[in-house]
């Protein structure tokens, strides 16, 4: 059986990733995973393109001569910063009232949707069809469409357009290595593929993709993107705020946010009472109580969930979320923020990791919370059967066989396909079809090809030791007391 592959490449602010894909038949496997820290990317928009391109090129490299193959095209996403929304609507008058609506028929509109671009400088990035009139028939959703029969058919949709310098820099970034873009999708939808339920999007859910520079909101109703919004701060923002506010390190910074910090200070228990010492070899000791760090933190958060609160206010949406919110990306991984936001929105919240298409057995990374857009992309394109290519092999071996080796997996869920929350609800994404997007396939160019079934792992290869915990570790020339104020 001829196999294939896939190659994902995700540009994100604090880094990019590459991520290649075997395809044999209607088995998928993970076969490689690179990633490295951005350069040349602010708040997911590249600024300069030689300069991300260099990072890019070395991701692809290593990954090629890991799985002896030559990559020539990609699948990458449209950040979401700097794209605005608005809606429109389209009349078609029908030559032949009588015949049946097809697909063609509703993807054409669709297309010319795209055309309506209000300046020479603005590009639209995704048409989102909300629904139909048909007849005296109103409200009508995609899938249900096809099929009918009217004299008209009157489509309402929602555009997601901008500049087009937008994109135009990521595309010089691939252009510069002679490397084509396949395929490229909204990162705050890739995210959305990866994590939300089935029921969720039918219901009514608000996604938050809580990254480093910027947090995405994606609404759902009724299996339909409704509203979507990037807001340019994020975890970063945490982060320079301790900085400068407990006069250290960005880089120290960041390591006491993820090991010591909280969204929530009243949720500290015991730690509230205690600070963290830091010794420095060229400056005065610091002392930083456990509980200010919180505050700082919690001032933060407030000030971004209230800022995307509003919009989930203002999309029309807000008493329409039957299944709340769920919250994913990087900076979910903070202590207590599911609980901050929960208190906050009055909504139930759910934190999810990206699961559910394929396995990521081997590749522990590709199921954290910072890697619901690639995994997404990935899911998306291999529905869409965008950007796969045949495996070319320069080393005279086959991509299983170098599969095998991997980094050892330091992840104590590694593997595993879910991941409980801070209020016991578990994080996932459901595999039953999810009606009412068909228009997918039409959209991106690709033709939908059946769900694969789950393959199994194979293999009885042991797992490496865990690493030892070594939270101290890379603070180079600061240490921690090791007392009691610990």
């Amino acid at each position: 059986m001829e196999e294939k592959f896939i190659t994902i490449v995700d540009i994100g602010s604090y880094r990019t990733a590459a991520c290649t894909a075997k395809i044999e038949g209607r088995n998928i496997d993970i076969a490689a995973y690179k990633e490295a820290p951005s350069d040349g990317v602010r708040h997911g928009r590249v600024f300069n393109p030689l300069r991300a391109s260099t990072v890019v090129k070395s991701l692809l490299t290593d990954i090629e001569r890991q799985l002896g193959i030559k990559i020539s095209k990609v699948v990458t996403g449209i950040p979401g910063y700097g794209i605005n929304t608005r809606s429109i609507t389209l009349k078609n008058d029908r030559t032949s009232p009588d015949d049946f609506i097809t697909s063609d028929e509703l993807n054409s509109m669709t297309e010319l949707a795209y055309s309506r671009t209000e300046d020479e400088n603005e590009r639209v990035y995704c048409v989102i069809p909300q629904s139909y009139r048909i007849g005296d028939a109103m409200e009508i959703p995609y899938d249900d469409a096809i099929g009918m029969s009217g004299p008209s058919i009157e489509g309402k949709y929602r555009i997601f357009a901008g500049n087009k310098a937008v994109f135009d820099s990521n595309e010089k970034t691939f252009k510069a290595i002679d490397i084509e873009i396949a395929g490229k999708y909204l990162y705050p939808m890739a995210s959305a593929e990866s994590t939300l339920l089935g029921q969720e999007k039918q219901n009514g859910v608000a996604l938050i993709e809580f990254g480093g520079n910027t947090a995405n909101l994606v609404i759902y109703y009724k299996n339909i993107i409704r509203y979507m919004y990037t807001l340019p701060f994020g975890g970063k923002n945490i982060t320079d705020d301790i900085a400068n506010e407990c006069k250290i390190t960005a880089s120290l910074a960041e390591s006491i946010k993820r090991d010591f910090g909280s969204a929530m200070p009243e949720k500290l228990s015991i730690n509230a009472e205690k600070s963290l010492q830091i010794k420095n070899r060229s400056q005065r000791d610091i002392e930083i109580p456990i509980k200010y760090l919180s505050e700082i933190i919690e001032a933060r958060c407030k000030e971004i969930f209230d800022a995307l609160l509003y919009k989930i206010e203002e999309s029309g949406y807000a008493d329409l979320l039957s299944s709340g919110i769920v919250l994913t990306g990087g900076s979910a991984n903070l202590l207590n923020i599911s609980d901050y936001l929960k208190t906050a929105s009055g909504y139930s919240v759910r934190r999810a990791m990206p699961v559910g298409k394929f396995s990521y057995t081997g590749f522990p990374k590709l199921s954290d919370f910072s890697s619901s857009a690639i995994s997404g992309l990935l899911a998306l394109a291999w529905e869409d059967c965008i950007g796969f290519e045949d495996s070319y092999n320069t080393a005279g071996t086959t991509v299983e066989d170098i599969r095998t080796v991997q980094e050892p997996d330091t992840a104590d869920n590694a593997g595993s396909n879910e991941e409980t929350g801070e209020n016991g609800e578990t994080a996932g994404n459901d595999s039953s079809e999810n009606s009412g997007t068909t228009w997918i396939k039409g959209l991106f160019g690709g033709m939908k090809k059946d769900k694969v079934d789950k393959k199994k792992d194979k293999g009885d290869k042991k797992k490496e030791d865990r690493k030892k915990d070594n939270r101290f570790s890379g603070f180079s020339g600061i240490l921690f007391e090791d007392d009691d104020n610990i």
